[in-house]
């Protein structure tokens, strides 16, 4: 796979523990998968990475110490390198922990202003999860600009085109990303989401399916079920999402898996997930009324 440039996060721990070996290819594809999250402040996902090193190599000292590092930094409790070096940034991380939103705000924009990767990825960071997707959009492209090191960027610019429903816009920087990262799972699923809304069903297959192939993820296979049954494979759709059901159970899943069945003309099949998704749901008008379709051709069957 393409080599992540590994993180000032991540190899400021290294290189104090050089005991730290790859068994294989795989587990230095992982920590280079964790790196890249954790460049990007997902601390989280960079742990579910450490996580699958574990299960490989339950004995590593050295990965356990550095997952728990990331752990201070995802709670607050440990500022990240790059906030240390960055007064300013180290001055909005101190407003966010306190609270102090409009603070914290003052003080990224004032360090994106002076320029740098770190500072714009950390304004992008607030304004995206503010959903202020603009002015997000705007830091990202600054950091993108800053530096040919990372593609971080990229991600998240087309998490933001897609939240603001500018699928053109989202493509081809999802695409400028894959050729970045061919083995970034999330990449493939994210384009996929776009292929989708564009109404390009078949690339959107294409794409969920390769990002199975690299991390078979509950939330992959749903995406592969919605694409299903948008293609109009309807049996296939019915397969896949009976499964995601038996793990995870929501509106959604239970919803297009009603709808499935509609399509094939398994009625009965149809109203018990149907009923199921509206006990879970928030006022979906279309779903009830698809209900209602159903039960009212149920009813005119059994009065016959």
């Amino acid at each position: 796979m393409k080599k992540y440039i590994l993180s000032l996060i991540i190899s400021l721990f290294i290189v104090s523990i050089p005991s730290i070996t790859f068994a294989n290819e795989m587990i230095e594809d992982y920590l280079d998968i964790a790196t890249s999250y954790a460049v990007s402040g997902n601390y989280a996902s960079a742990m579910d990475y450490l996580d699958k090193i574990l299960s490989l190599e339950p004995s590593n000292k050295e990965i356990v110490s550095l997952k728990n590092t990331l752990k201070n930094m995802q709670n607050g409790t440990m500022p990240s390198p790059m906030v240390a070096e960055n007064k300013t940034l180290a001055q909005a991380q101190n407003a966010k922990l306190a609270g102090n939103r409009m603070a914290e705000m003052q003080y990224l924009t004032q360090a994106a202003n002076n320029g740098g990767y770190w500072a714009n990825m950390f304004a992008g960071d607030f304004y995206r999860k503010t959903k202020q997707y603009s002015k997000a959009i705007t830091y990202y492209q600054n950091a993108l600009n800053s530096t040919t090191q990372y593609s971080t960027p990229l991600l998240y610019l087309g998490i933001c085109y897609f939240e603001m429903k500018n699928y053109n816009e989202a493509f081809p920087v999802l695409t400028q990303l894959i050729a970045y990262n061919q083995q970034e799972s999330y990449a493939y699923a994210m384009r996929a989401r776009v292929l989708t809304e564009l109404g390009r069903y078949n690339d959107a297959e294409t794409d969920i399916v390769t990002a199975l192939a690299l991390e078979n993820s509950i939330e992959y296979r749903y995406l592969e079920g919605l694409i299903l049954f948008k293609r109009g494979n309807y049996k296939k759709a019915q397969t896949t999402l009976e499964k995601v059901a038996n793990e995870i159970q929501t509106s959604d899943v239970y919803k297009f898996l009603g709808f499935s069945y509609y399509a094939t003309g398994d009625l009965n099949n149809a109203l018990i997930n149907l009923d199921k998704a509206i006990l879970l749901s928030n006022d979906d008008k279309e779903l009830q009324a698809k209900y209602n379709e159903i039960k009212a051709k149920v009813v005119n069957q059994v009065q016959r």
